[in-house]
């Protein structure tokens, strides 16, 4: 008896971490192109490590833009493993794999193992989860989600009954999502606030507030060290310097005018030296400054990303529309008890992470952490459909046969096993649709205009003219890395101020995409359509055109004078 319940104890955990971490593996294997923040996070990894500071290198000041945590993982991975790329993949896969098991077990408490295993199930195979963060150019969402979804499960251990522990090792997780991504902060004000509300409705309330008061404590104590490091850079007490930020540089991107968001965030600030979203002149940007200054321009991007938040987040990359049909199976297809509509308020307090987004901008990767939970309810939902199926076709068949049900039946109990698996054919369906079509996903996966395969092709044209030291400029940061380059920003500015700021900061090559300058920077247009006019300081080097029959990126050499 012993041996039966620890085998169907672990087993099916072991089975789901197995899957996730294979899946995981396989789809890591690809090619992909590194971009967006990822290549940051490794730069900024492996100075810290090598003792060069923790800073970039066309920064001359300590990072406060990138919590150090995914620096980090990389770099303690990449001691491992040898190579910065390779180290993200395996924090993909272990993560990932990670995130499929929390999701089980925090849906075994709250529901029961058939439902976590389903939850689970979806987790280790659903694009957002198993493929996407390949692609979004920052490999962090799958530490954050697993590390956020551990303080998650054991706040919910502390929701069900008060204890001093679970409460620690919620906070403590819950800080370390957020030296991963500053946002895991709206986790723990989610936890604080629904575990506020359970104190406040079980006795004794008063003791029970002290709780909520401990996680705060103890979240705060695990980040204080780097809060303190931020304030002697910035001079400002912030829990995010990015909130600032992110109203500073993002306002066009909510509106929906990427030649307004480029020049927000990439345009120079006031000393020509700098862009503007690494430039120390916006750390302290106020929110409240950007929202006070025109209220109904504000409310018209909250809605704006209301709508579009909707938009993204019902398709095939993060929730598919029809798994809300089990989802609502799941809430709805039987009557909450006063402990279930508890647990479902629990649940329903994990969104807001994902909402808070609403008030900024709204991209795909952002939403992404809706995701887990929206699977929780959709793993339940989909056994409550299974076993609505099964019971169906038990009355239907059973009353209509007495030989079906009939105990000595040899049709009985082949039938008996015939009808268990109706329980798991909804599950089975979603398995296979998402094995044959994730994969698929790869294709689209990349933004317009943001990580091309000619950046890729770019790179490997360039990478014989770099040596040790050299700079490239561009606006693209995969031309830079895959190149075996340092980089900088191109600048949204006009030619004479880019090159400018490219001497001051010691550029050698300038990469252009055709993409950047017929639909951000026109002014760059010529540098594109007649590459082979002289022009003072500038040498073409190469032209690198795309397979696909788009625009080509081009490079320049900066003369030195």
């Amino acid at each position: 008896m012993t041996r039966k319940f620890q085998t169907s104890t672990f087993l099916p955990p072991l089975l789901l971490g197995l899957l996730a971490f294979i899946v995981r593996y396989v789809y890591a294997g690809a090619e992909r192109i590194v971009w967006g923040d990822e290549p940051f996070y490794m730069w900024l990894g492996r100075n810290w490590f090598s003792g060069q500071g923790y800073h970039l290198a066309f920064t001359d000041h300590w990072d406060y833009h990138h919590t150090p945590g995914y620096p980090f993982i990389n770099a303690a991975l990449t001691l491992l493993t040898g190579d910065m790329k390779r180290a993200s993949n395996w924090s993909f896969i272990l993560f990932g794999a990670g995130l499929a098991l929390v999701i089980y077990f925090l849906t075994r408490r709250i529901y029961d193992e058939k439902s976590a295993f389903a939850a689970g199930t979806l987790a280790a195979l659903a694009p957002a989860t198993a493929l996407m963060p390949l692609y979004w150019g920052t490999l962090t969402e799958p530490p954050y989600w697993a590390l956020s979804f551990a303080g998650v499960f054991f706040a919910h251990r502390a929701f069900q009954k008060f204890r001093a522990l679970d409460i620690a090792l919620a906070g403590a997780f819950l800080a370390l999502a957020y030296y991963v991504r500053p946002e895991a902060v709206v986790f723990l004000g989610a936890m604080g606030l629904i575990l506020g509300l359970r104190a406040l409705a079980r006795p004794p309330r008063i003791r029970h507030l002290g709780y909520p008061l401990l996680l705060g404590i103890v979240f705060l104590l695990a980040i204080f060290p780097y809060l303190y490091k931020v304030h002697q850079v910035t001079g400002v007490w912030t829990i995010s310097q990015k909130v600032g930020a992110n109203f500073a540089t993002a306002e066009g991107l909510a509106l929906g005018s990427f030649r307004q968001f480029d020049i927000e965030t990439w345009g120079l600030d006031s000393t020509g030296q700098q862009v503007r979203f690494f430039s120390e002149e916006i750390a302290a940007a106020s929110a409240l400054d950007y929202i006070l200054a025109n209220p109904m321009a504000y409310a018209r991007i909250l809605y704006g990303n209301t709508l579009k938040l909707f938009s993204l987040l019902f398709n095939i990359h993060l929730f598919p529309w029809y798994l809300l049909i089990p989802l609502a199976a799941g809430l709805f297809r039987r009557a909450w008890d006063r402990e279930r509509a508890w647990n479902e308020l629990f649940l329903a307090f994990t969104l807001l992470p994902g909402l808070s987004f609403i008030l900024f901008f709204v991209q795909e990767r952002y939403i992404a952490a809706l995701v887990p939970t929206l699977m929780i309810w959709a793993g339940h939902g989909l056994v409550e459909l299974g076993d609505w199926l099964r019971e169906s076709v038990s009355k239907i068949v059973g009353d209509r046969d007495s030989a079906f049900s009939h105990p000595s039946s040899v049709f009985s109990k082949r039938y008996s096993v015939f009808n268990k698996g109706f329980l798991w054919l909804p599950t089975a369906l979603i398995i296979i649709f998402f094995l044959v079509m994730t994969p698929r996903q790869a294709d689209t996966a990349y933004l317009r205009g943001s990580a091309r395969p000619v950046h890729l092709e770019a790179a490997k044209a360039l990478a014989p003219y770099i040596e040790p030291s050299d700079i490239v400029m561009s606006r693209y940061v995969a031309i830079a890395y895959h190149a075996g380059a340092a980089w900088a920003p191109t600048p949204a500015a006009s030619v004479d101020e880019v090159l400018t700021y490219a001497r001051y900061h010691g550029v050698r090559f300038w990469a252009i995409d055709g993409f950047e300058a017929y639909n951000l920077r026109p002014q760059f247009a010529p540098l594109v359509d007649d590459p082979t006019r002289p022009r003072p300081g500038l040498k073409l080097l190469l032209i690198v055109p795309d397979e696909r029959g788009e625009e080509p990126v081009v490079i320049y050499e900066l003369l030195r004078k």
